[in-house]
């Protein structure tokens, strides 16, 4: 069975880097401290444009919990871990 290796932050082509960013931002870390499913992701910088997208859009979605209700405790979760974004 082949291995799929991530790539080394210096061998990313700018858009995979640039995603990568938007993630580890968001996760409150660097490229490095990604986890392994995101740094695999980053051979092929459209499938991970749209999981972003994907699970962006799945945190909003349905549910009983009003998305607004979603997005303050987001914000909420957001300020206790001390993440600036």
């Amino acid at each position: 069975m082949p291995t799929l290796r991530p790539p080394r932050p210096d061998d990313l082509d700018a858009d995979a880097r640039e995603i990568l960013e938007r993630v580890a931002k968001r996760r409150g870390t660097t490229i490095e401290g990604l986890g392994g499913i995101w740094k695999a992701q980053a051979h092929w910088p459209a499938l991970a444009e749209a999981n972003v997208r994907e699970s962006s859009a799945a945190f909003l979605s349905g549910g009983r919990v009003p998305v607004l209700t979603k997005q303050a405790m987001h914000v909420a979760v957001s300020m206790s871990n001390g993440c600036d974004y």
